[in-house]
């Protein structure tokens, strides 16, 4: 048992809200489309109270993701790695709205990369919190930008950021990859012959691309085909590269939105690893975990 709460996980294009009662059970959620790139001259408390406003005032707020960003409502420097909840708990900013919320802001994560220099997440490390009773020590969160996340014991040591999703995006909606694409239905066979291309040549991902235009041009694959074959390129790319020095048998767990999470698992069983599909709402678990080190519910 513990004291009721709302989780609130607000990033760039989404915000989701959780009521959550003294089982630890959501018994009620918001989704919307509203995340902090939408929220017009830093009025985010208007548009919580807009979107949560009939739930109890009284109950303790728990928010991450990039809400806590440059971009967002308060920002809150990350907490380096290796990290655990009980680490997190120590950095939660407390902040009580003029409408007489109490809202427990949950920081990131900073990583020093030896591929990049730096590296950082924000909500991502949550969800992982949330799946420790998985077992799993690789976990990935599909996304714009995708993590490939390594836990030891209850900690956060390692992490890496793939721009898998905006890559897509872009390729798709602003380059001339998308001008001979009809649709964006989920082609199955389509999707796994990009992610067989990409493992052919993890390396050669700017030559791949432009089979997504000359397959198309020459009707070796339909126009309602093509963008699930570049999904399947990119997807596929990011899976070789992440996978490159890991242990082949080791357990991975995939967070996502069924839609993005089940072409993930495709593609990592494709390249033979042990991977399941995790708890959709992780992010939940996760923020009561960092509450409970916190002493908050």
């Amino acid at each position: 048992m513990t004291k009721p709460f709302i989780a609130l996980d607000w990033g760039t294009t989404s915000f989701r809200a959780y009521h959550v009662d003294s089982d630890g059970k959501v018994i009620n959620q918001f989704a919307d489309a509203e995340g902090i790139l939408a929220v017009k001259d830093g009025a985010f408390e208007a548009v919580l109270e807009r979107h949560i406003g009939s739930w109890d005032k009284s109950l303790s707020v728990l928010a991450s993701g990039m809400i806590t960003s440059r971009q967002g409502w308060i920002e809150r420097p990350y907490v380096d790695c290796p990290a655990s909840a009980a680490d997190l708990a120590k950095a939660i900013h407390q902040h009580k709205t003029s409408s007489g919320r109490t809202i427990h802001f949950i920081t990131g994560l900073h990583l020093k990369s030896p591929s990049i220099g730096h590296d950082v997440m924000r909500s991502e490390e949550v969800q992982v919190f949330g799946s420790l009773d998985t077992g799993a020590h690789h976990f990935v969160t599909p996304g714009t930008h995708s993590k490939w996340i390594d836990v030891e014991g209850d900690r956060i040591t390692n992490f890496a950021t793939y721009i898998t999703g905006e890559t897509f995006s872009l390729m798709r909606n602003n380059s001339i990859l998308g001008r001979l694409m009809k649709d964006d239905a989920d082609d199955e066979a389509a999707f796994n012959q990009g992610v067989e291309k990409a493992f052919a040549d993890p390396a050669g991902l700017l030559h791949s691309l432009f089979s997504v235009r000359s397959l198309g041009l020459f009707d070796v694959l339909k126009p309602e085909q093509l963008s699930s074959y570049l999904s399947g390129i990119v997807i596929g790319t990011e899976v070789a590269h992440a996978t490159l020095s890991n242990d082949r048998s080791a357990k991975y767990v995939v967070l996502a939105s069924p839609n993005i999470g089940t072409r993930y698992l495709r593609a990592m069983k494709i390249a033979g690893l042990d991977v399941d599909y995790g708890d959709p709402l992780s992010i939940v678990k996760g923020e009561a975990l960092i509450a409970k080190h916190a002493g908050i519910i």
